[in-house]
C-alpha cells in the first residue's frame, strides 16, 4: 500500500465484480467520483478476460490471486461467500487495507457510517461492511432510541434473492418464466418453488439472522434492545423489506415517529414505497407509520431499502472515511 497515493487517489480492486453487489459497487464508484488510481477487476476463473468498462476504460477481468493485489491500496471483496471461502482456504493472504462485504473471512471491524465512532478508522486493517438489513436497522432504531427510548422490537425481514448471489437470481427468473409457460420447475438452490412464492429457508435463515444480531450488537452494543427476528426469502430481485413492531417507553406521535425517521441518517419517508420502488437508492424508504389501538406505546413500521445498493454505498463510504483519515495532519 502507498500512504501518499491512498490520501490522493488510490489504486482500488474489486473482487467478484461480476457479482450483483460488486456490479453495483463498480457503478457507484464511477457516479460518486471517487479519486482513483488504478482499478483491478478480480473473479474466478470463469469470468477472467471478461472486457468490463469501468470510467470511459475498458478493463480486462482477472483471476483473483495473491499477486493480484500488487499496488493495490484498498480491496473490496464483493465477490460470494463460497469464493471467499476458498480464497481464503487457498490463500489466505488480504491486502494491508480491506473491506469485506460478505461479512464471512473472519474478524475485523465492522464500520456503519454515521454511528461507527471515526476512531475506529486507521490507514489500514480489515474492515467489515455490515449485512445491508443490519445497516437498515441500526439506523433507524438508533434514531428511535435515542429520541424516544425503544423497550423491545419484533422484525419480519424479507429478503431478495440477490442476497443469495447471481444464481439465486437466474432461478427465480427461470422459475417465473417457466410457470407463465405452464412448464415444470426444478429447484437447485432454494429448498422449494420461490417465484410467485414465499419460502422458510430454515436453515440460511438461522445463519442470517445470527449474523444480524451479532452485527447489531458490535454497532449498537447494549443501548438498543436486541431485536426479535425472523427473516424470510421473498420471491423479488433486488431490495429487502421490513415489517418492524417497536414498544416504545413513552407514546409517541404519529408526526413525531415520521419526523424522528425523516432525520434519520440516509433515511427518506415516501408513502407505498415498494421494493421495486426502491431499486438504485441508497436510501431508506419508510412507507407506512401504523399506531396500535389498544397498545399506545406500539407502532409498525413498514420499510424497504436497496440491498446492494445500501451496501455498496456505505462500504464506498468506509473508503473516503479512510482516505479522509490518512490525508489529515497528525
Amino acid at each position: 500500500m502507498n500512504l501518499d497515493r491512498l490520501r490522493r487517489a488510490p489504486n482500488v480492486a474489486i473482487v467478484g465484480s461480476s457479482s450483483p453487489v460488486g456490479k453495483e459497487l463498480k457503478e457507484l464508484l464511477q457516479e460518486a467520483g471517487l479519486p482513483v488510481g488504478d482499478i483491478k477487476l478480480l473473479d474466478t476463473e470463469e469470468y477472467a478476460g471478461l472486457l468490463q468498462e469501468f470510467a470511459g476504460q475498458i478493463k480486462i477481468t482477472q483471476i483473483i490471486s495473491p499477486t493480484a493485489f500488487e499496488n493495490v491500496d484498498i480491496a473490496f471483496f464483493a465477490c460470494s461467500p463460497a469464493i471467499m471461502k476458498a480464497y481464503v482456504d487457498t490463500a489466505p493472504i488480504f491486502p494491508e487495507l480491506t473491506i469485506d462485504l460478505t461479512q464471512t473471512a473472519g474478524e475485523g471491524t465492522i464500520f456503519l457510517n454515521g454511528i461507527s465512532t471515526m476512531s475506529q478508522i486507521k490507514e489500514s486493517g480489515y474492515f467489515i461492511n455490515p449485512h445491508p438489513s443490519v445497516i437498515v436497522l441500526a439506523r433507524v432504531l438508533d434514531s428511535l432510541h435515542r429520541k424516544f427510548t425503544v423497550e423491545s422490537v419484533t422484525v419480519t425481514i424479507l429478503e431478495p434473492t440477490s442476497e443469495r448471489g447471481a444464481a439465486a437470481i437466474d432461478e427465480l427468473q427461470e422459475q417465473t418464466v417457466g410457470l407463465l409457460n405452464f412448464q415444470p420447475v426444478g429447484s437447485k438452490l432454494f429448498k422449494g418453488q420461490i417465484a410467485f412464492n414465499v419460502l422458510p429457508e430454515v436453515e440460511a435463515a438461522l445463519g442470517r439472522e445470527a449474523l444480524i444480531r451479532h452485527q447489531l450488537a458490535a454497532i449498537l452494543g447494549n443501548s438498543v434492545p436486541a431485536p426479535q427476528l425472523m427473516t424470510l426469502q421473498a420471491p423479488v430481485f433486488h431490495s429487502e423489506s421490513f415489517s418492524m413492531f417497536v414498544r416504545f417507553a413513552g407514546t409517541p406521535s404519529l408526526d413525531d415517529l415520521r419526523n424522528c425517521l425523516a432525520e434519520v441518517n440516509g433515511a427518506v419517508v415516501v408513502p407505498d414505497s415498494s421494493p421495486v420502488g426502491v431499486v438504485g437508492s441508497d436510501k431508506i424508504h419508510v412507507g407506512r407509520i401504523a399506531s396500535d389501538p389498544n397498545q399506545p406505546s406500539v407502532f409498525g413500521i413498514w420499510m424497504t431499502a436497496d440491498n446492494l445498493r445500501i451496501a455498496a454505498a456505505n462500504a464506498l463510504g468506509i473508503a473516503e472515511s479512510i482516505m479522509h483519515v490518512a490525508a489529515t495532519p497528525r
